[in-house]
């Protein structure tokens, strides 16, 4: 893929560390930061798709397929089926 020229500005301390991989790895430093932005661009998107993750929707969801079977209409009927209220 085509690649653009960006500039950005970076703390100190990032950018040693990045030389000291470049060193270690042999790796040009800027492959090592496009490498960075797919993984996080990846993570992020994983992330943003995910549902939450709160403890009330991991317990909702630990419910789900416990029960096999049951009334073809369920889903339209669920408060008849679970208070017997009737819809008009």
């Amino acid at each position: 893929m085509a690649k653009v020229r960006f500039q950005m500005f970076i703390e100190e301390r990032q950018k040693q560390a990045l030389e000291r991989l470049h060193q270690h790895s042999k790796i040009p430093a800027a492959e090592i930061v496009r490498k960075a932005i797919d993984k996080f661009l990846a993570e992020w998107k994983v992330k943003k798709e995910a549902p939450v993750e709160d403890e009330a929707t991991k317990k909702l969801l630990s419910i789900v397929g416990v029960c096999k079977g049951g009334p073809k209409d369920l889903a339209d009927k669920h408060d008849e089926y679970l208070y017997g209220i009737r819809k008009k």
